[in-house]
């Protein structure tokens, strides 16, 4: 689900900075030539809103491809593979902590800075925003209180 983080979007639009919706066949084709799974979650969210910057460029949605190459999954993955990552896992978001998923199941984790081995994992988009980014940027953005 993505229904908080579109909500934040819609509520604190200069918070969010995206970059434009993908196509999801494009999507598909991609997934299909690197043989993963891609969170149904995380297609839809850049279906919509493709990747993009939140709260003041402080973290970095990445997507597949169309855009420059600091924002796209492959070079950013590729740069914590060399740095102990599992080349299991591709990189979806770069900020506060690095976020992931898992390539033949999707699985989304974040990662410790100083552990690539310690890996929270999370339900869905929803969970994995709720948990990580909105606690740290609630109150600076004034973000709606979650009953």
């Amino acid at each position: 689900m993505i229904d908080l983080i579109l909500r934040d979007s819609q509520s604190h639009p200069g918070a969010f900075i995206w970059r434009g919706p993908l196509v999801l066949s494009a999507i598909e084709d991609w997934e299909r030539s690197k043989s993963i799974y891609v969170p149904e979650d995380l297609k839809k969210l850049w279906c919509l809103m493709g990747g993009g910057d939140l709260f003041d460029d402080s973290e970095t949605i990445l997507q597949p491809f169309g855009s420059e190459e600091y924002d796209l999954i492959e070079p950013v993955s590729s740069v914590l593979w060399t740095e102990g990552l599992s080349p299991d896992y591709y990189v979806f978001h770069k900020g506060i902590v690095d976020s992931v998923f898992r390539k033949y199941d999707g699985a989304l984790f974040s990662l410790a800075p100083s552990d690539l081995a310690h890996m929270p994992q999370y339900r869905d988009l929803d969970d994995w925003y709720m948990k990580t980014l909105r606690p740290v940027y609630a109150e600076q953005y004034s973000l709606e209180t979650l009953a």
